[in-house]
């Protein structure tokens, strides 16, 4: 019987680590870490246009359209750099896997953006 415990205490050593063997006995979650939601690679963005928004090739209003998001849609962004002003705003966006930049006018940022 002693045999059995000690194969069970082990196993449960290895699979949830050194803590686990008597947290489970003892009924105490002390040496447990709490789990953390994991944080995006890449801060996330939400269109504010009611309109459809153009993704650009280059931060300008001057340049090719290479694709069209729609409103409210969230995007993963890249980094932040000056290009051309939009309604006072001179910021855009690289967005993440796309190779193209959207106005910050138009995009709201909900976490900080690095700088290219």
């Amino acid at each position: 019987m002693k045999r059995t415990v000690l194969v069970c205490t082990v196993g449960a050593a290895v699979l949830f680590g050194p803590g686990a063997a008597t947290a489970g006995a003892a009924g105490q979650y002390a040496d447990v870490p709490a789990l953390s939601a994991p944080r995006a690679a890449h801060p996330i963005g939400e269109v504010v246009s009611d309109a459809a928004l153009y993704v650009r090739q280059k931060p300008t209003v001057y340049s090719d359209v290479v694709k069209v998001l729609r409103p409210h849609q969230r995007i993963q962004l890249n980094c932040q750099k000056r290009g051309g002003w939009v309604d006072g705003n001179p910021v855009w966006y690289r967005i993440q896997g796309f190779n193209g930049w959207v106005s910050a006018r138009f995009v709201h940022n909900l976490q900080p953006v690095r700088s290219c």
